[in-house]
C-alpha cells in the first residue's frame, strides 16, 4: 500500500511538472509543431537574404544603413544555425528576441527614411514574416509606416510632430547606475528605450514632450544629441548619436558619455594614472582614471564607466566641477560649489 501511494505521488509530480513546462512555453506550445516553426524560420531566412542582398546593391544607401541590415541578417542566420540544437522550439526564444532587437533598428530606418519603392515593398513583406515569428514566440511585433512599434507594454504613439534633430538613435548613461541607455525616436513619435542592451519599455514623443508611463520629460537639443529633462525634479540625461562604448580619438573634444567633454589637456604628471577612493556620502567605491590628454573615466562600485574631462587641475563631469590637488601619492577632488572632497590613492 505504501509503495502504491508513493507511485501515485511521483506520477502526480510528473504530471504537474509537465503541465508547468507546457505553460512556461507559451500559448502556442500545443499549436505549432517543431516542423511548423522550422518552416517559419526558413521563410524568414530566405526573404531576409533577398532583402539584404538588394539593399546592399541599391544606390542611395549609406554604410550605417547597410550595417543595420547586415546585423539583422546575421541574427537570422544565427537562429537558423542554432534552432536544431535546442531540445524544443521554444528554447530558441532568446535568439528570436535578438532578431527582433535588430529588426526594430531596420524598421525605424525604413519608416523614417525614403528608399527605392522596391526595397520598401520588400521590407513590408519581410516584416510580415518577422511578425509571424514574433507572435509565435509571444514577443512584441513591429509596427508599420506611421507606427514604429506595436505591443502591449506601453504607448506606441505620441502625436508625432517630432523635430528632425530629435529623430534617430541616441546613446547615453543612466546617471544613477552608470548603465548604458539608448533611445530610438521615430518621426511619428514612437520611442523604444533600451537599457544595457536589453529591450525594456516603449514611450512616446509629442513635439518635445516625452512620456514614459508616469514619467514626463522635455527634449532639448545639445550639440549632436538631445537632453531629456524630468519635468518634476529637473534631473537630466544627455544622449549622443555615437554609442557610449565607442572609442573616440583622444583629441576629438567630445569623449563619449553623458556629457561632451571640452578643454582637456595640460594635466600635471602627479594627476595622471589610476586612483581609487570612496564616496563619503554613499560609501560607494570609486575608480578614477586620468589620462595625460585629460580624458577621464569614472566607475562607481565597478559599474560601467562614465566619462569626464580634465584641464589643468579642473575636473569637469557634466554639471559637476572639482579642483584636483596633490595628496601624498594620490589626489584630492574638491567640489567647487559644496566644498565636499574625496581622497584617492593609487
Amino acid at each position: 500500500m505504501k509503495s502504491k501511494l508513493i507511485s501515485i505521488l511521483v506520477f502526480s509530480v510528473l504530471i504537474t511538472a509537465a503541465a508547468s513546462l507546457v505553460s512556461a512555453q507559451g500559448r502556442y506550445a500545443n499549436v505549432y509543431s517543431r516542423n511548423d516553426v522550422d518552416n517559419f524560420i526558413r521563410n524568414l531566412e530566405n526573404s531576409s537574404d533577398v532583402f539584404s542582398r538588394d539593399f546592399k546593391n541599391a544606390s542611395g544607401t549609406n554604410n550605417a544603413e547597410r550595417r543595420n541590415v547586415e546585423r539583422f541578417e546575421n541574427a537570422v542566420d544565427r537562429l537558423r544555425n542554432r534552432f536544431n540544437s535546442s531540445n524544443s522550439w521554444w528554447g530558441s526564444r532568446a535568439d528570436v528576441q535578438s532578431i527582433m532587437t535588430e529588426a526594430r533598428q531596420v524598421n525605424i530606418m525604413m519608416n523614417n527614411e525614403r528608399f527605392a519603392r522596391r526595397l520598401e515593398v520588400q521590407w513590408r513583406n519581410l516584416r510580415r514574416d518577422i511578425n509571424k515569428l514574433a507572435d509565435t514566440y509571444e514577443l512584441p511585433e513591429l509596427g508599420g509606416q506611421g507606427g514604429g512599434y506595436s505591443g502591449n507594454n506601453g504607448p506606441v504613439r505620441g502625436g508625432g510632430n517630432v523635430p528632425s534633430w530629435a529623430q534617430g538613435t541616441f546613446y547615453g548613461r543612466n546617471r544613477e547606475t552608470g548603465g548604458t541607455m539608448a533611445l530610438n525616436i521615430s518621426r511619428d513619435g514612437s520611442v523604444l528605450i533600451t537599457m544595457d542592451g536589453v529591450e525594456t519599455t516603449y514611450a512616446s514623443v509629442n513635439r518635445t514632450t516625452m512620456t514614459n508611463g508616469p514619467y514626463v520629460s522635455r527634449l532639448s537639443r545639445i550639440d549632436n544629441g538631445i537632453r531629456t529633462t524630468d519635468v518634476r525634479d529637473g534631473s537630466f540625461i544627455d544622449y549622443f548619436r555615437t554609442p557610449v562604448n565607442a572609442g573616440y580619438p583622444r583629441n576629438s573634444g567630445n569623449y563619449p558619455g553623458n556629457y561632451p567633454t571640452q578643454g582637456r589637456g595640460d594635466v600635471p604628471t602627479w594627476a595622471v594614472g589610476n586612483f581609487f577612493g570612496r564616496d563619503p556620502q554613499t560609501g560607494s567605491t570609486l575608480s578614477l582614471t586620468i589620462e595625460r590628454d585629460g580624458a577621464v573615466t569614472i566607475s562607481v562600485d565597478g559599474a560601467a564607466p562614465v566619462y569626464a574631462s580634465m584641464n589643468g587641475t579642473t575636473l569637469t563631469n557634466g554639471p559637476y566641477v572639482s579642483r584636483v590637488t596633490r595628496n601624498g601619492n594620490g589626489i584630492r577632488t574638491t567640489d567647487v560649489n559644496s566644498g565636499v572632497y574625496i581622497d584617492y590613492r593609487r
